[in-house]
């Protein structure tokens, strides 16, 4: 499908035209339609078609394409023409019937709703009609919050009964004229006809709303979120692709926002978007060019100021940005799938390297590893930790793997299984971030952890809110009551060791002692075992 004005100039080429005629779309539009064209058919052959069109409703007949390797291909068209409003000149529709045909090809196996080539050509289609309607176009991109976790976590087999029954209730909330697809993987794609604006939230709520109730197979109940990204579409200046692009943007923002929500594209994103992009592009190649550092940050005794055991923490060298910290990437690791890649990795560099100390004799000391949601529920977790110690010939009395609360619920018994598997090649388990989650004792007694850690966020207010001291006061009280190791992340100043070893606090990390340093630095800082504060 194409549209051409008066002169012929196209100006504006749907997917499979493009496909078909083996060009871009910024090849074709702006360029007259004989340029695409047999020398057979030239000038005067269109231009008699568009007279014809002053006095019949459609023109039929065959155009033959000439395509960039000077094949031919002759294809059946239909011409229509579009009037416009007040006097301005009018537009010409060019359908090739052939190039519409769908089949089951076009459906997604699982769930039944159209692929992606079909939802954009749709959204083609749709821009087009908008020239006779005026109405606006709105484009929803739906991607379900926490799923991969979810899958790994149960099986493929309930993370597809869960894709049907989405895709089923998206599909009979929305009127036949609106489309529903599955774009990919847990991602769906959702376009409406809207007369307002403000009319794209009502909507983005509704798919909110229908995603909020719970979803029940073999009697468990799972409840589901999702982040969307909205574009609305107001001219034929835009295509399906371009609107996509948008919406996607949009989605990943309200996805860095926490999920369960929806946003709205704007020009600011695009830049966002850009970068987004480039750097996924770079984090799938950083473990092959050993773009990856760790760097060490020691657990401290308060009484004697002993290093008692050290935290890896991954950094990202990057060849143009320099340094880039955890925050920055992870979360997109983590939403791509990169962070089974990138955690195995971590879970060697970390055994490697405190094998070597202690080959280089120095103090033995216990090293944590976070373990990021998605790569504990991979299936194949437990094998990635056991290679990482086998090859690097390490005791696993000195491997510790952190993991946070929100961890522990997603299936409790399951959970606890894993974690004895874990426990029984050696290793130690810690609770990291503790507080910010459900810090709840009866689910703390079920789990066969060693260590609490108390979140930097209530460190760093213990001097000035009398509540937050309070809790952890409290916490460090609970944590002691079940015979757990306690730890304090984030003490930066000497006032917040004094409330900590007043509380029965004996373990701190945080830079009040030392940042995180790179393997030569903390090696040194290794020999000496201990730390040299100044006085302040």
């Amino acid at each position: 499908m194409i549209l051409i004005n008066n002169q012929r100039v196209i100006q504006y080429a749907n997917r499979p035209f493009l496909k078909m005629i083996g060009l871009t779309g910024s090849q074709v539009i702006g360029n007259s339609l004989e340029d695409f064209c047999s020398r057979e058919q030239e000038n005067l052959f269109f231009i008699k078609i568009l007279d014809d069109l002053k006095t019949m409703a459609s023109w039929q007949g065959n155009i033959i394409f000439t395509t960039p390797k000077k094949q031919t291909k002759k294809c059946a068209s239909i011409f229509l023409t579009l009037e416009q409003e007040k006097e301005e000149p009018p537009l010409h529709l060019v359908l090739f019937p052939s190039q519409n045909k769908v089949g089951t090809a076009n459906v997604d196996y699982l769930t039944g709703l159209p692929e992606v080539d079909i939802f954009l050509d749709r959204v083609d289609q749709a821009i087009i009609s908008n020239y006779r309607d005026k109405t606006n176009l709105a484009m929803f991109i739906i991607n379900l919050d926490r799923f991969m976790l979810i899958k790994d976590g149960l099986g493929r087999e309930y993370g597809d009964k869960i894709l049907k029954k989405i895709s089923s209730r998206l599909k009979n909330s929305f009127r036949k004229s609106d489309t529903v697809s599955r774009i990919a993987g847990h991602t769906f794609g959702l376009f409406v006809r809207i007369t307002e604006e403000t009319h794209s939230a009502h909507v983005a709520e509704k798919v909110m709303q229908i995603l909020s109730r719970p979803i029940t197979i073999d009697n468990q109940k799972i409840f589901m979120s999702a982040s969307i990204g909205i574009a609305t579409c107001h001219d034929s200046s835009e295509d399906a692709d371009k609107i996509m692009d948008f919406a996607e943007s949009a989605m990943h923002h309200a996805k860095e926002k926490g999920g369960k929500t929806y946003h709205f594209f704007t020009i600011a994103l695009n830049e966002t978007a850009r970068q987004r992009i480039e750097l996924e592009n770079n984090l799938r190649n950083a473990i092959e060019k050993k773009e990856f550092l760790l760097f060490y940050q020691p657990k401290i005794e308060i009484s004697t100021n002993k290093i008692l055991g050290a935290e890896a923490l991954i950094r990202w060298n990057h060849p143009k940005l320099g340094m880039i910290l955890p925050g920055d990437f992870i979360p997109v690791a983590e939403e791509t799938g990169l962070i089974i890649d990138i955690g195995r990795w971590v879970l060697k560099e970390a055994c490697r390297q405190n094998s070597k100390w202690q080959k280089q004799n120095l103090k033995p000391i216990s090293l944590a590893v976070n373990v990021s949601p998605r790569q504990f529920q991979y299936p194949g977790f437990y094998e990635d930790v056991s290679n990482a110690i086998e090859q690097s010939d390490l005791d696993p009395d000195f491997l510790e793997l952190e993991i946070t609360e929100g961890m522990l619920m997603s299936d409790v018994e399951k959970t606890v299984n894993k974690l004895n598997k874990l426990i029984g090649v050696g290793l130690t388990m810690s609770i990291d971030d503790f507080g910010t989650g459900y810090s709840n004792m009866k689910y703390l007694i079920q789990f066969p952890v060693s260590t609490l850690k108390i979140d930097r966020t209530f460190i760093m207010d213990v001097e000035t809110d009398s509540s937050i001291a309070s809790l952890t006061h409290s916490i460090i009280r609970m944590a002691r009551s079940l015979d757990l190791k306690i730890v304090a992340e984030g003490a930066e100043n000497k006032n917040q060791i004094s409330f900590l070893k007043n509380h029965g606090c004996k373990i701190v990390q945080g830079n009040y002692y030392s940042k995180p340093l790179p393997a030569e630095e903390f090696g040194e800082l290794l020999k000496k075992g201990r730390i040299e504060i100044k006085s302040e």
